[in-house]
């Protein structure tokens, strides 16, 4: 095969790969986001009668400006693969808490571009997340601490006194907390 013709199917094999994700939103990029579970039989399967309550403890920034934190890709997994067993989505309870690096992450897009000369790219999952239901909150001391004003946080983000505070009240209403 001629050394051209592999490097066109190469690129043409990135931009697929890579241009879903980015055209995706709501629902479509919280499967595209989540996945299939490769075990779609399971012996230990998640009882669907259950309420399940997760919160995901998000602390490092996307590995460049207008990435995903890693730790954003954690909940629609489990949204997946709990879906994958029959449980319905209303007995699925899932929250993040932001706080270190991971904090620009939930600027707006104009806030986030003059501070980084970057899109947010967080802002599609973030919002599908919450628009599944998921809480999106943020540690009050993380927004001094980087300099985030609140005023500029994505809209359905909810501040916390601390992240501390945000998994003791959490924890109290039976989440487990998990760190990516």
């Amino acid at each position: 095969m001629p050394r051209a013709f592999r490097l066109g199917v190469l690129f043409v094999s990135v931009a697929l790969a890579s241009a879903p994700l980015a055209a995706q939103t709501g629902e479509a990029l919280l499967r595209e986001i989540g996945g299939t579970p490769t075990e779609m039989n399971p012996s230990f399967r998640a009882p669907a009668n259950l309420t399940y309550r997760m919160a995901w403890h998000v602390t490092e920034a996307p590995a460049e400006p207008g990435g995903i934190a890693a730790g954003f890709r954690s909940p629609p997994n489990l949204l997946r693969q709990l879906e994958t067993n029959g449980v319905p989505r209303s007995n699925i309870k899932m929250a993040v808490i932001v706080h270190g690096t991971a904090t620009p992450s939930l600027l707006n897009n104009a806030a986030y571009k003059a501070r980084t000369g970057a899109d947010n790219g967080s802002i599609a999952l973030l919002t599908a997340l919450h628009e599944a239901g998921v809480q999106v909150i943020v540690c009050g001391h993380a927004l001094v601490n980087r300099n985030v004003p609140r005023d500029q946080l994505l809209p359905f983000v909810q501040v916390a006194t601390t992240a501390t505070s945000a998994h003791v009240i959490l924890s109290a209403q039976g989440y487990t907390i998990f760190t990516p």
